[in-house]
């Protein structure tokens, strides 16, 4: 079956997630004298996008947890505390409030759950003066009700589950007639993104180019396709926009393509842009976290590779994902990185998602000393050959 078929025969089962932030009140600042007029423009821009949202809910099996976790889907929060909870009372129900500065697109799980490393989600839109009212079972969140952007989003939920999901289940492993099943839904999908584009859809595609798993790349072209054929000038105010543009910026860092630059902050504080560090150097940047076990092990198995090729003219920039500073300094300390590591503190700096590294992990990019990219791996073996032609080591 085809990428996009199989993300939507997810829904037929409980979403569970591998081991995975800040709930942000606009905030809004006054002179002791007089505020500008800029000032006074901001003030009402940020009212105007202010969201307060009710979310309530039911734990109908208490027997996984009873701590609700609500939070921004692009959120991390094993690198911040900052996230609402809800504790269920012994019928199950819990309530809470979402403050946001726009529209955005939330998540919930149960906080148990995912301290044993495995859980299962929800994503909703929080709207202002909506109720958010959500359902676990054990099994699978639902989002029952909502905005008026989700209800939309619900009601289209329900004609697939009719027209697709329903007739899916009955067919018992015959693969020509789920195939049949497959083209009317993406005729049926097509039409519905022409007739009915919703603002929900913009989120849907938004969250999917977060990932950087190479598998999905072909589902995100897929997004990006739908993006610019029927939402590129749908609700165009909306600055859900500017992530997705970001986000294709960030799929588009393939090898033979053209490196980026950002800001990074050093240990003393200060904001730098990272194309000087690169500029004119064989260069592996590797994104990593104190608490990311793969990525250490990764930094680790570099370091015999960069003391080899240091004094060749190869270079190695880190920059850390973390809530303190003091996480990454004892990390690399403990790990004994030979080269400066930069930050990202409480992705201020949005630096992950510029790269398209999701909220999950690291990664690494190789890029020659004219900036190109030459390997996204973060495996030495490949990486080194790589290495040694660059440098013009045969």
């Amino acid at each position: 079956m085809k990428n996009i078929f199989l993300a939507f025969l997810m829904m037929l089962m409980p979403l569970i997630v591998p081991a995975q932030k800040t709930i942000e009140k606009p905030v809004i600042t006054r002179d002791s004298k007089a505020r500008s007029i800029t000032s006074k423009k901001i003030e009402e821009e940020l009212k105007r996008n202010y969201v307060k949202c009710y979310i309530t809910g039911v734990l109908s099996d208490m027997s996984k947890g009873s701590t609700v976790i609500v939070c921004p889907s692009d959120f991390d929060v094993r690198t911040s505390n900052n996230y609402i909870t809800a504790k269920a009372n012994e019928q199950g129900i819990f309530t809470c409030e979402v403050e946001a500065d726009k529209i955005s697109l939330y998540m919930v799980f149960l906080q148990e759950e995912h301290q044993r490393g495995m859980w299962r989600e929800a994503k909703f839109l929080v709207e202002n003066n909506a109720t958010v009212s959500l359902d676990y079972n054990g099994k699978k969140w639902k989002v029952l009700s909502g905005g008026p952007e989700q209800t939309l989003k619900n009601n289209i939920d329900a004609e697939v589950e009719q027209l697709f999901l329903e007739p899916l289940r009955k067919l018992n492993g015959q693969s020509v007639e789920k195939e049949k099943i497959y083209d009317k839904y993406t005729a049926w999908e097509r039409d519905n993104y022409k007739k009915r584009p919703i603002l929900y859809n913009l989120y849907e595609i938004a969250d999917a180019l977060q990932s950087r798993n190479g598998i999905e790349d072909e589902r995100k072209a897929e997004k990006l396709e739908i993006y610019h054929t029927y939402f590129e000038n749908f609700r165009t105010d909306n600055p859900i926009h500017n992530t997705i543009r970001m986000h294709e910026t960030a799929f588009k860092l393939q090898p033979g393509k053209p490196y980026i630059d950002f800001e990074v902050e050093t240990v003393d504080g200060k904001r730098i842009n990272i194309e000087p560090l690169y500029r004119g150097k064989v260069t592996l940047i590797d994104f990593w976290a104190s608490w990311c076990g793969p990525c250490r092990k990764h930094s680790i198995a570099l370091i015999p590779i960069y003391e080899k090729y240091k004094d060749k003219g190869f270079n190695v920039i880190a920059v850390a994902h973390e809530e303190k500073l003091s996480d990454m300094t004892r990390a690399a300390e403990k790990d004994g990185y030979p080269w400066q590591s930069y930050i990202d503190l409480n992705d201020q700096l949005k630096v992950w998602l510029k790269n398209g590294l999701g909220l999950g992990g690291g990664g690494m990019y190789l890029i020659d000393s004219n900036g190109t990219i030459l390997s996204n791996s973060i495996d030495v073996e490949t990486l080194e050959p790589l290495i040694r032609q660059a440098l013009g080591i045969k």
